[in-house]
């Protein structure tokens, strides 16, 4: 039976008297003795014992449409945080305070929501960044102070994810009351990154015209695991100082894959031409980290591996891709934008050097 982690939107069936009755939200809390959900009435703690299904669903839709369209911001954000998750994590909230200066030990089950505070060590903006996912019942200022002490235990610079609502430039709800608090707090913005969603099927559909367009001989390999000519393609060498923190970011989804593509040369051997991550929570599809031999660029490969991604993702029955794309970055905008990708909103970070 599939296991309830905190920030997974599950339906559990359980026993509740005489008849099974169901509970159908995101879990907060999950421990060996129970579950809690937060539901449209509330929370709902469940006994472990009592429960006879557990499935994952998308997160709710916001209104008629296209799956991959209806999403909020607020839940891609979740998604997008879900695949980045370094081993060093903390939820910012009252509640957790409040554990903390009672010395609640490992036992009391923490509130998983308010601003989610990761530490990869300075290897990823993604993974070294705080980002509101709900309310911390504090005061704004509050919260950023807070936030900057973390980051500043670790000898990070605070940085914290803000976004935008959905097709527009206006800082979601999460994020607003930090908004006008920044820049006098010493946080500065950096550029934008567009947040980009599609149906798998329809950029899967023309994965064998994606293939012969490639370049002669190329072949897409899937593997379960990372191999070192991976992490040198991606400036994380293995033996290199950044590589195990950034090998735990890479690795930290339940659900992962890898995707080479490949050139055989005449002698028979193999080099990297570039290579993909498809990750897959909430049935979503996550697609990062992908980087194509800049001697090769432009001539297919990088198409046919976001298209064998989306391939995979859709077999298993994921509906829906999301892709993370800087907006300077015009060729991989370009690339994706032309397999059917759309913006669905944008962030940024304030850093607070």
């Amino acid at each position: 039976m599939l296991a309830p982690r905190p920030g997974m939107r599950v339906v559990i069936r359980y026993r509740s008297g005489a008849q099974p009755t169901d509970a159908l939200g995101t879990v907060v809390r999950a421990d060996d003795d129970s579950v809690t959900v937060d539901t449209r009435r509330g929370e709902t703690t469940i006994p472990t014992a009592d429960i006879l299904l557990v499935h994952e669903v998308p997160p709710a839709p916001q209104r008629s449409g296209r799956l991959h369209e209806i999403v909020s911001p607020l839940d891609l954000r979740r998604i997008s945080a879900h695949v980045w998750l370094p081993p060093d994590v903390a939820w910012l909230n009252a509640e957790n305070l409040r554990h903390e200066a009672g010395g609640a030990g490992a036992e009391v089950p923490l509130a998983q929501t308010g601003v989610l505070l990761r530490s990869s060590g300075g290897v990823s903006q993604r993974g070294s960044s705080a980002i509101p996912l709900g309310r911390t019942d504090l005061p704004p200022e509050q919260t950023l102070e807070l936030v900057s002490r973390w980051y500043e235990q670790r000898g990070l610079p605070p940085r914290l994810q803000i976004y935008s609502a959905a097709g527009g430039t206006e800082l979601a709800e999460q994020c607003a009351e930090f908004g006008p608090l920044l820049r006098p707090a010493g946080f500065a913005p950096s550029g934008a990154t567009l947040a980009l969603t599609a149906a798998t099927r329809e950029v899967a559909g023309g994965i064998e015209r994606a293939i012969a367009a490639a370049l002669p001989g190329l072949e897409i390999v899937e593997s379960e695991e990372a191999h070192p000519v991976h992490y040198t393609a991606w400036g994380h060498p293995v033996g290199s100082d950044s590589h195990e923190a950034f090998a735990a970011l890479l690795t930290s989804p339940e659900q992962h894959r890898f995707y080479s593509a490949l050139a055989t040369h005449p002698d028979g051997s193999r080099t990297l031409v570039g290579a993909v991550r498809l990750a897959i929570t909430q049935k979503w599809a996550v697609v990062s980290n992908l980087v194509v031999d800049p001697g090769l660029r432009r001539r297919g490969a990088g198409r046919a591996l976001v298209v064998a991604a989306a391939a995979a993702a859709a077999e298993r029955g994921v509906r829906s891709m999301l892709a993370e794309v800087e907006a300077g970055n015009a060729a991989s905008l370009g690339l994706f934008e032309t397999l059917g990708a759309r913006e669905h909103h944008r962030y940024w970070y304030a850093l607070r050097s």
